[in-house]
């Protein structure tokens, strides 16, 4: 919302088919999908007009979209969520030819953490309301997440352990104020709703596609569904989590970009059939001059899934702590008792979480143990870059000392 939107276009349809030989009809949708039949029937958005299309396979790439808050107000004008780059173009407008003062974020995720600091960097107060009185509370563990708060405190955006449970509006119909469940009254002139995505699945329900255990379509390792002439990829699919194997919803662009390629691949009658091999999740964000990273499983989400599991922290040093520049990182492991596996991590600091975060990723799908990261692994070591000791090294060798059988 600081850019211009049509830059993050990165084809127009026409160069689409230009360059890849495909048709590409905008302002079309798929009304039905009748996989016995081998038919379709597309709605054209611009003449109201409907026509059957034969196929022969098929391909679900429907997406996914913002959740709602399901509150009355929440359809005035100066309530946004951001899913699409309409989304972002309409919050802009408003921001730009509004007198906003005070915006109100609901959700303190990746998305509404960001979306408070873009606020903030237009010097315009935000506030962001979450239940659990805190932000990142699923990807970054309550001891971790100080240096993050501070940050924000600093610039003056605090969170609150609340949630909106209705926006009220003024004459003119625009966002006034929001109302929480502690009875609060929080005067605004915008509502940000950032409490996650979910997958559009009802054109796929219609044709008897089975959906999974998340509420996102099933597939197999090959993208196909239920319905042998039917492939789905993107965020409307669950996939399964290498760490344990249990299917997650992670609609991030990797994934859609992934599973899209086996899906077209498989449909287009691939052989041997490409196939899906499963995701460590993974983000980052860098927010209020602090980057905060998780990798892998959560301590929660490791003993739910069965895993024997601790989790140990240190603090060390982004650089040769003489060299200046050189800022303090947290680093938080989770590992398997016995085995000294490592199942996750967490980093937070003002430099080198994010693409620490990277490194764990390839060890946690390896199976890789703490032991084997503390005695084996060559990590980079230049004074201005990194120690000659990594944190990643000094979690490691910390986790081989607490968490027992990890220093066999």
């Amino acid at each position: 919302i600081e850019g211009g939107v049509e830059a993050l276009e990165v084809l127009t349809p026409e160069e689409f088919e230009k360059s890849r030989g495909a048709t590409v009809r905008v302002q079309h949708r798929v009304v039905a999908l009748e996989p016995s039949k081998g038919r379709l029937v597309v709605e054209s958005l611009i003449h109201r007009s409907r026509h059957d299309e034969a196929f022969d396979r098929f391909i679900l790439a429907t997406g996914a979209r913002a959740r709602r808050l399901g509150v009355d107000g929440e359809a005035a004008p100066g309530v946004f969520s951001l899913r699409g780059l309409e989304d972002a173009a309409a919050l802009k407008t408003w921001l730009d030819t509004e007198p906003v003062r005070h915006v109100v974020v609901e959700g303190g995720g990746f998305e509404g953490l960001e979306m408070a600091e873009a606020m903030r960097d237009r010097a315009i107060r935000a506030t962001i309301l979450d239940t659990r009185g805190r932000v990142l509370g699923l990807d970054i563990a309550d001891p971790m997440i100080a240096p993050m708060h501070e940050a924000m405190r600093a610039r003056g955006v605090h969170v609150r352990a609340e949630q909106v449970t209705a926006i009220e509006t003024e004459a003119t119909g625009r966002v006034r104020a929001v109302r929480t469940n502690q009875g609060e009254l929080i005067g605004c002139q915008a509502v940000i709703v950032a409490i996650g995505i979910e997958p559009r699945t009802a054109l796929a329900e219609s044709a008897g596609v089975h959906l999974g255990e998340t509420g996102a379509i099933a597939v197999d390792d090959a993208m196909r569904t239920n319905v042998r002439t039917v492939w789905a990829c993107g965020d409307v699919i669950e996939v399964p989590r290498v760490v344990d194997g249990n299917a997650v919803h992670w609609p991030l662009a990797p994934i859609g970009r992934r599973t899209a390629r086996v899906a077209a691949r498989n449909a287009a009658g691939a052989r041997p059939a490409d196939r899906f091999t499963g995701v460590t999740p993974s983000v980052a964000v860098r927010a209020f001059g602090i980057e905060a990273a998780h990798a892998g499983l959560s301590l929660d989400e490791a003993r739910a899934s069965g895993f024997d599991a601790e989790a140990i922290m240190v603090q060390h040093w982004s650089r040769v702590k003489m060299v200046p520049g050189s800022k303090p990182l947290h680093v938080r492991y989770v590992v398997e008792q016995g085995s000294g596996r490592l199942l996750g991590g967490e980093l937070v600091g003002a430099e080198g979480a994010a693409l620490r975060a990277n490194v764990l990723v390839p060890w946690i799908r390896a199976g890789t143990t703490v032991r084997e990261i503390a005695e084996e692994m060559d990590l980079v070591y230049n004074p201005p870059i990194a120690p000659a000791t990594d944190p990643l090294r000094i979690a490691a060798a910390k986790a081989m000392r607490s968490v027992k059988g990890a220093g066999r």
